[in-house]
């Protein structure tokens, strides 16, 4: 049976964390932390068990587009053994939970291939957001991730001469970087909102932050790069499931000439190495290549830089609309 999480019953709580950790797909949106932090109005945390083991996980938003309310489950759901097979046992399971709620459409974006899709039964019919549809995208289909090598040598030799030669020219120009636990929120948050204007997105409030500071504790690292007294660059990463996750980056639009954003990155790089973790996960790119007049494609070019292996491409949302039984499209 489908039950819904209590938050406040930390032997629960325990069951799902470590079914989210045998499950090394399963991403951070996918985490209790990251439902206690939303603040949509309404949100749900589900688990299915049967024979007392959990068989799919699912951390659902309510989102609402034109008045009309849906649920959204980012990167989700989170399925026993990373195995799609069983994404027909979660779709009629969490059909009827939703029917019941009186929700008829979902939309689910997991890591997954085009070949995973053929898994789906035809009975539940779907519609896939285009890759350039930005403005409709949940998350990103375009994924940077970087895949680590354990000697900083060998990683370096693996960028791009121009990537290779800012790194080391940054590590020359008087800069004081740190990684720390520590995250120093009030600087942080100054240059997030010089960075919102300069990429012209809509900023989260300074709570927000607090809150996932609050939430995540341990599991946070803190990058900042220093010119004598002014910040250049920082970033709020997390660590889940053997990777270091860059969260949120910002960074000053002045002195860019010191190439802070380079410094940063490879300090992330670097303690990655020293700490065995195996991927550093850049976040996803709303662009494409050939998309030159898209406000994001600094950044693309940027995050393909250290995308030695090319960025992996993922299925776009996903989107069901259930009926009630008896209904001629069911």
């Amino acid at each position: 049976m489908i039950h819904e999480l209590d938050i406040y019953n930390q032997q629960e709580r325990n069951k799902i964390n470590d079914f989210l950790k045998r499950n090394i797909n399963s991403d951070y949106m996918q985490s209790i932390e990251w439902n206690i932090i939303r603040n949509e109005n309404k949100k749900y945390f589900l688990y299915y068990v049967e024979n007392d083991e959990i068989i799919w996980s699912c951390n659902l938003l309510e989102k609402k587009k034109n008045s009309n309310k849906y649920l959204y489950a980012p990167r989700g759901p989170v399925l026993k053994d990373n195995n799609f097979e069983l994404i027909n046992i979660f779709l009629s399971q969490i059909k009827e939970w939703m029917i019941n709620k009186d929700y008829n459409k979902l939309v689910i974006n997991p890591y997954l291939n085009k070949e995973d899709l053929n898994k789906i039964s035809n009975k539940y019919k779907y519609t896939i957001t285009k890759n350039n549809d930005y403005s409709n995208l949940h998350d990103s289909c375009k994924l940077a991730m970087m895949d680590i090598i354990f000697d900083e040598d060998e990683l370096i030799n693996k960028l791009p001469s121009k990537f290779r030669q800012n790194t080391r020219r940054s590590y020359r120009k008087g800069l004081r970087n740190k990684v720390s636990k520590k995250v120093d929120l009030n600087n942080f948050y100054n240059l997030y909102l010089e960075t919102s204007i300069r990429h012209d997105f809509t900023p989260h409030n300074f709570d927000y932050f607090k809150n996932i500071i609050k939430v995540f504790k341990d599991k946070l690292i803190f990058l900042e790069v220093w010119y004598n007294d002014k910040p250049l660059a920082m970033s709020i990463d997390i660590i889940y499931n053997n990777k270091l996750i860059y969260l949120y980056g910002v960074s000053s639009t002045n002195n860019r000439n010191l190439l802070g954003m380079y410094n940063m990155q490879w300090e992330a790089i670097k303690y990655c190495i020293k700490k065995k973790i195996p991927v550093y996960d850049f976040g996803g790119v709303f662009c494409e290549e050939n998309d030159i007049n898209n406000k994001d494609i600094g950044l693309y070019n940027f995050k393909k830089g250290y995308c030695y292996k090319d960025f992996i491409d993922v299925v776009p949302d996903i989107t069901f609309n259930f009926e009630k039984e008896g209904d001629i499209n069911d």
